[in-house]
């Protein structure tokens, strides 16, 4: 059985993304290695990606290697099993309760970012714990050592599980724990960092989910997948790299200048505008 590619957030809507739309996918493995690869798509074709050649090359490396070990972080029980409606902006947030004294949830709001995907994405350990994406830049190591939130969010990890199971005991059909058990699996696994990258977009490899996924992996083990790596493939993306933010940072002061000739009144809004909507060196 195949399944469609529907509105997942990180899929690039490029010249081509009408075939992008049609294509399916047979299971979980061939769901992800696709989403790896429009994450090398985005960092290659985004002109402010990386800020320097060595952060290229790095961000580069890492990405491969990611590729590279996602099917070693697809469950086989749920490899081609069926896919689900998941909503990655599904958090406390967008959750309406009766009351402040009773926390029933009676309604669920927001789901913009919604979208069909496998299984294994609705049953890993959430991203929402502390209200708040582990993307943000707080969450990164600090002089490659986690910050507290690392250990916050872990302890509530533990509480999530506890509580998951109690209400699955609880409920007529769910006595096997299904869920509770992949949310389990997906921590024990580190197949929740996997999850929360090809989840989100714009990461790089001091990112919190990536440092998590390459300390579980084990820095020896991903120095090792690294060095698989064409040096020479590293070296000619750094160069290109460096070319693109070139041009974009030249851009951006043309694009600047003309903003300030707008707002000295030289510039008509409607000739900006169409300066910028038809701008080729990108400034998003």
């Amino acid at each position: 059985m195949v399944w469609p590619l529907w509105c997942h957030p990180c899929i690039l809507l490029t010249g081509s993304s009408v075939g992008d739309r049609d294509m399916t996918f047979s299971s979980t493995t061939e769901y992800f290695q696709y989403l790896a690869g429009q994450d090398l798509e985005q960092l290659d074709r985004q002109p402010s990606s990386a800020y320097s050649r060595h952060d290229a090359m790095a961000k580069y490396r890492a990405f491969k290697v990611l590729e590279s070990l996602v099917p070693h972080f697809v469950h086989s029980d749920y490899d081609c099993a069926k896919f689900k409606i998941i909503c990655d902006d599904l958090g406390l947030a967008n959750l309406l309760v009766r009351s402040r004294e009773d926390l029933t949830v009676v309604g669920v709001v927001d789901f913009e970012w919604s979208y069909v995907g496998p299984a294994q994405l609705f049953g890993s350990a959430p991203w929402w714990l502390l209200m708040d994406r582990p993307t943000n830049p707080a969450w990164d190591c600090d002089k490659e050592e986690p910050t507290q939130l690392t250990g916050r969010y872990l302890r509530y990890l533990d509480i999530f599980q506890r509580v998951l199971e109690e209400e699955e005991a609880r409920t007529p059909g769910c006595e096997g724990k299904e869920l509770s058990s992949l949310v389990r699996w997906s921590r024990h696994s580190g197949a929740m960092w996997i999850h929360m990258l090809l989840s989100t977009g714009f990461n790089g490899p001091c990112t919190f989910p990536f440092t998590r996924l390459i300390e579980h992996v084990g820095s020896d083990a991903w120095a090792k997948f690294e060095k698989q790596v064409s040096e020479d493939e590293a070296a000619a993306f750094g160069a290109r790299k460096v070319l693109q933010l070139r041009e974009y940072e030249d851009d951006f002061k043309k694009l600047k200048a003309q903003k300030a000739m707008m707002d000295e009144g030289k510039l008509s809004k409607e000739d900006f505008s169409s300066i910028v909507f038809g701008h080729e060196g990108g400034t998003t």
